[in-house]
């Protein structure tokens, strides 16, 4: 009679194993799906060799990565396409002097620095919407003190500003912008020298087709 308890005991302790064993089989084989034998909790069903268990339906579109089939391609994301080049402006410059455009020490126009502004604007308005900055700035020569000659090259661009302003071209591109006698192009030792520095500077930025 022990005997019998103790073969008794072995077959349950197998059985037990057994059913362990195909518990975790199971687990580790994923989802079953209709092409393929699910225990109580859903999960695959392997055989003795691992293999997931089909059912009688079973057809290729059911296999799973789980039971075989190979793994997806990854998703290839195309990179987005890179910008495009900022705009290349290039700045065509005039220098206009001082004497042209007006009496000497003031900042109203003379009616012949209207007349050589004019000619500028045609040229300005003849480039169109390409014409995206435009910087106006004045100078002076050596003369007088440093701060006066400031104010008064920064009143002779704004000048020069408000006209082309007021022959059509879009204030919101142009900038005014005044050195006084910080700049000069020639020698303040010679009268011909404070001539030359005496000027307004009128820089036309213009964009220029992308290579």
């Amino acid at each position: 009679m022990k005997i019998d308890y103790r073969i008794g005991g072995l077959i349950t302790s197998i059985a037990a194993g057994v059913l362990f064993a195909s518990s975790a089989l199971a687990y580790e084989g994923g989802m079953a799906n209709e092409g393929y034998v699910g225990d109580s909790t859903g999960m695959n069903v392997r055989d003795s060799s691992g293999d997931c268990v089909r059912t009688s339906s079973w057809k290729a579109e059911d296999m799973t990565v789980e039971c075989g089939a190979e793994p997806p391609a990854p998703e290839v994301v195309s990179a987005p396409p890179p910008p495009p080049p900022p705009p290349v402006i290039m700045y065509e410059k005039t220098t206009m002097s001082a004497t042209t455009l007006f009496d000497f020490d003031k900042a109203v126009l003379k009616e012949e620095g209207k007349v050589a502004l004019h000619e500028l604007d045609d040229e300005i308005k003849a480039k169109g919407a390409k014409v995206v900055d435009i910087d106006v700035i004045g100078h002076t020569d050596s003369t007088g003190p440093e701060d006066y000659n400031l104010d008064l090259s920064v009143r002779r661009a704004q000048a020069v500003a408000d006209y082309i302003i007021s022959e059509g071209i879009d204030a919101s591109i142009i900038d005014v912008s005044g050195e006084g006698e910080s700049n000069p192009i020639a020698s303040n030792a010679t009268r011909e020298g404070r001539a030359e520095n005496r000027r307004v500077d009128i820089h036309v930025g213009v964009e220029q087709p992308a290579n």
